[in-house]
């Protein structure tokens, strides 16, 4: 008997895909669900399942965030979503597998199928970060920013800057509160600098959020003033892209 774990923001969603376990996949046990992101970490974490069957499209943490925040990986990852344009190529890549909303019994049990085979040896789990290129990051959609006890998951347009502060970062907020997170920039920079994003790494030790810039200075190289009143260099070789990004011509 193989156990899974089911989230989908829409419960609905939820109770289809369980039910259609239940009935047609009768060796799976679904052992917990969820509509909520979040707690789907917890779920993950704490019941450590064969199959994750995961939602993409979720309005607080996204799938893929959901995977980078998770303690426990060892399970086949098995993607629902109601849109072909998510890059499901690069999924099957990635050895995860994917069904397509609504969910057809055959492919369901295919999927499954698959998965079984890969649970019966010792097959390579996918590299889950290669994954987060695959949605943009909209204003209402939060950030997961862990700090040593905990995680705070702030909406990303409340993010004015990340800095980098050796292997870690420290986040400004909207209200002046400054978080220490335990992630890299770089981790950041994949996650948010993404075409049609608001973020922009503009220096090796900052990621910032174009709507906070207050002013930006030519002199001294360039700089520019965030809300909260830091300034930050503008690196030589990232000029031309933020002056673009702030529909600017290079100098």
């Amino acid at each position: 008997m193989l156990h899974a774990v089911i989230i989908d923001d829409e419960a609905n969603g939820v109770k289809s895909l369980e039910l259609l376990v239940q009935k047609f996949v009768p060796d799976v046990k679904v052992v917990a669900s969820t509509t909520s992101a979040v707690e789907g970490i917890d779920l993950i974490n704490n019941f450590r399942p064969d199959i994750v069957f995961l939602d993409i499209n979720m309005p607080v943490l996204n799938g893929f965030q959901v995977l980078e925040n998770l303690d426990y990986k060892k399970f086949c990852l098995i993607f629902t979503t109601a849109h072909r344009e998510h890059a499901l190529k690069a999924l099957k890549q990635n050895a995860t597998d994917y069904l397509l909303k609504p969910v057809d019994i055959e492919e369901l049990r295919k999927a499954v199928e698959r998965a079984r085979k890969k649970l019966s040896t010792h097959f390579d789990l996918p590299d889950f970060t290669s994954l987060f290129v695959e949605l943009p990051i909209t204003d209402q959609m939060r950030v997961p920013l862990p700090g040593k006890n905990s995680v705070e998951y702030v909406q990303s347009s409340n993010i004015v800057y990340i800095e980098a502060n050796s292997n870690t970062c420290k986040a400004l907020i909207i209200g002046q509160q400054i978080l220490e997170v335990n992630k890299s920039l770089k981790e950041y920079e994949n996650l948010l600098c993404k075409s049609g994003n608001h973020f922009i790494r503009i220096h090796n030790s900052f990621i910032i959020n174009l709507n906070h810039v207050v002013r930006y200075l030519r002199e001294d190289g360039g700089y520019v003033v965030m809300q909260g009143k830091k300034t930050i260099p503008v690196s030589k070789n990232k000029k031309e892209e933020f002056l673009k990004a702030i529909n600017l011509k290079a100098e």
